[in-house]
């Protein structure tokens, strides 16, 4: 897949989504198939997604670096996906989540589509 068809795919899955009221992205190519995007969602109740993914699609979806960073209103933590390589005890190694009150647990990379899912399940 080439990686503007993924930024309009992400693009898509967030104008498809009925609780974002606000998105903000930056693409950045790098080739024909790896590209930088970093964005920022409001929603309905006011909480924000903060996210970037560092993808290359030559043969598959295959991620980098990615960071999904969820808050509340008020900045406060309800969750974060992410792969940053600090808790090798953890089965899913490198991927993780954060949630609100501290715990480190194990995760599977999500897309996101999955986090769109989850903010609606936890806070609309």
């Amino acid at each position: 897949m080439l990686i503007e068809k993924y930024f309009r795919h992400i693009g898509q899955v967030i104008e498809e989504s009925h609780i974002v009221v606000d998105s903000r992205l930056l693409n950045d190519k790098r080739s024909l198939y790896i590209g930088f995007i970093e964005g920022r969602l409001t929603f309905l109740d006011g909480s924000s997604l903060r996210f970037m993914e560092f993808v290359n699609l030559k043969a598959e979806v295959r991620r980098y670096k990615y960071s999904y960073h969820y808050q509340d209103v008020d900045d406060k933590l309800v969750f974060r996906y992410d792969m940053a390589p600090h808790y090798q005890e953890i089965s899913t190694f490198p991927h993780h989540k954060h949630t609100a009150n501290g715990e480190i647990v194990d995760s599977t990379a999500p897309s996101l589509a999955n986090i769109l899912e989850e903010i609606e399940q936890v806070s609309m």
